[in-house]
């Protein structure tokens, strides 16, 4: 499976190779069970993550996961860990 990470954080210059980390974490160990599921010909796998950091401190985030063609999507406001998302 080759997977494709794509992220969209202005507000996050600093951070983005530790979000980058937990993504690929995340991918690995929480989710790719689910993946494996959904993508049976072993077809590439897109990652789009949108964040945007609030006034305060908190975030507002979005992910979207493609496989095979189909999209899954998450969004969540006010959290102050990437992990909830």
């Amino acid at each position: 499976m080759s997977t494709e990470i794509i992220i969209h954080a202005p507000d996050y210059n600093v951070e983005r190779d530790s979000i980058n980390i937990i993504i690929e974490k995340n991918l690995q160990w929480k989710i790719d069970s689910y993946i494996t599921k959904h993508n049976k010909w072993d077809e590439q796998v897109r990652v789009e993550l949108t964040l945007k950091r609030e006034k305060d401190s908190q975030a507002t985030g979005k992910l979207v996961i493609t496989i095979a063609g189909k999209s899954y999507r998450s969004e969540r406001e006010n959290f102050d860990n990437v992990h909830d998302l």
